[in-house]
């Protein structure tokens, strides 16, 4: 077992993730499970679901003995998408708290830890930080033998006809479209295809087959090409393709024309569909979100209101401001008016798919109708112990410089053809900045200015 104090990295602001047998063992997962066990009651039931990863299974195994052993009650799940495990924790209202078992996009390395409430959403960076705090201090509530947990198994296919049942009734569609699936091995490939041929739709389903080594492609469909999908979109004639992550709570969209599309242009079917059911209300974005939704949302009367990266952070958004949307452009989706915070990108491509439905047009058309604006990425290197106070000095340099900022998330500033926002990673050394603007002039102006006022205070910082 690594000692301790070399695992702390593992602990990140809404998950616990590492390499299994390297950094998760399963005796750090048993201590995991006594640590959750211990901050919850005796008698308390906690629900588990887990994706397809090969240490998947001995995670659960070994969370379920530690958690028993705490006098909590747990229920099994089985191999679920993220969305429908907190859909059945959600929807069971007998649940104190429920685990993830995942470790989402990650290379097939490495697994990980998510913990849910009661209604399904996460928790954030404060509480998993307690759940650290009971780990290292290893104070752990033991039951007597005779006041142990119990564990019940669910049927998984009956969550899964349940959960379709469930989106076929909310999300209606007439099923004419050609839809090419890729779950990418993941665990979304035992729900998506369900979904989408009981509606009718012409399906297509690759790399439909579990597999806890990813070998169709990664399991990050923001990063991969995803080739065989766009190849397949336009051999078939397909009307669009969905890509999934790993655990299922991404949706990346390919047009019929081949195209990948980004998170925040194929958005804008469900804010178009959205803001007219429900004139004026609230749509919730990621700081770094591309103006293209702020442009679209403010022409329909809507309102935005932004939050931090991280699905966790924008569900407590959505649920603080009563939004009907939420949209975060690493391809996560909240779809409130469904009755549930937490993002779902299962039901949420469903209902793109059936709003393209709607409209008789082609997608690459609609996504052709909305402007692209020069985007721009990168990270400067920054050591942990400076970050944040490099940050707050950023903010205090353009606040009295009379910007208009956005502390959300790091620090943004909105300018007249374009924004910036730089912001402390959560998991490295680093601060991760991005820009957007009207022409490729105004975002290297922008780049260059604001980069170099960062790489300043950096220096200072370091004197």
């Amino acid at each position: 077992m690594p000692k301790l104090e070399e695992i702390e990295h593992i602990f990140r602001a809404y998950d616990i993730r590492g390499i299994y047998n390297k950094e998760l063992t399963p005796e750090i997962v048993a201590r995991i499970g006594q640590a959750f066990g211990t901050l919850l009651e005796e008698g308390n039931s906690v629900s588990i679901c887990r994706d397809v990863r090969t240490s998947s299974p001995a995670i659960e195994h070994a969370l379920t003995a530690s958690l028993t052993s705490t006098g909590v009650n747990v229920t099994l799940l089985g191999e679920l998408p993220i969305s429908v495990g907190n859909w059945a924790t959600w929807k069971a209202k007998t649940f104190n708290a429920g685990i993830i078992i995942t470790a989402s996009h990650n290379p097939p390395e490495y697994n990980g830890i998510r913990f849910r409430h009661p209604d399904g959403t996460g928790y954030i960076d404060i509480e998993n930080q307690k759940i650290k705090k009971v780990f290292y201090d290893g104070n752990f509530r033991l039951a007597n033998w005779n006041k142990l947990g119990k564990v019940e198994h669910w049927n998984t296919n009956e969550i899964i006809d349940e959960y379709v049942s469930f989106v076929l009734e909310r999300i209606p569609a007439e099923g004419k479209l050609k839809v090419v699936l890729d779950p990418g091995n993941g665990v979304a490939t035992h729900v998506a295809p369900k979904l989408f041929k009981e509606a009718g739709f012409d399906v297509i389903t690759i790399n439909e087959k579990p597999d806890g080594t990813f070998s169709g492609r990664s399991p990050d469909p923001l990063e991969d090409p995803l080739t065989q999908l766009r190849e397949t979109v336009v051999r078939e004639k397909a009307d669009l393709g969905i890509a999934y992550d790993g655990d299922g709570d991404r949706a990346i969209f390919v047009d019929d024309k081949g195209r990948k599309l980004l998170t925040e242009k194929v958005g804008l079917l469900l804010v178009r569909r959205i803001l007219s059911e429900r004139k004026g209300a609230t749509i919730v974005v990621n700081a770094s979100c591309s103006m293209i939704v702020d442009e679209e949302v403010k022409r329909l009367g809507g309102k935005i209101v932004r939050s931090r990266v991280g699905d966790v952070f924008v569900s407590r958004v959505v649920k603080e401001h009563n939004a009907a949307l939420g949209i975060e452009m690493s391809a996560h989706f909240f779809l409130p008016t469904l009755g549930f915070y937490f993002d779902d990108a299962i039901a949420a491509s469903f209902m793109i798919t059936a709003e393209l439905e709607k409209t008789g047009e082609k997608l690459s058309t609609l996504m052709d109708q909305i402007p692209s604006y020069p985007l721009k990425r990168t990270n400067i290197e920054c050591p942990d112990h400076i970050k944040f106070q490099v940050i707050q000095k950023l903010i205090e340099r353009f606040r009295s410089e009379g910007y208009d900022i956005d502390t959300t998330d790091g620090v943004r500033v909105n300018l007249e053809n374009g924004w910036i926002i730089m912001r402390p990673s959560n998991t490295e050394p680093k601060i991760r900045v991005t820009a957007e603007a009207k022409t490729k002039d105004e975002l290297e102006k922008i780049f260059s200015k604001f980069v170099e006022n960062l790489r300043d205070l950096i220096s200072r910082s370091l004197l």
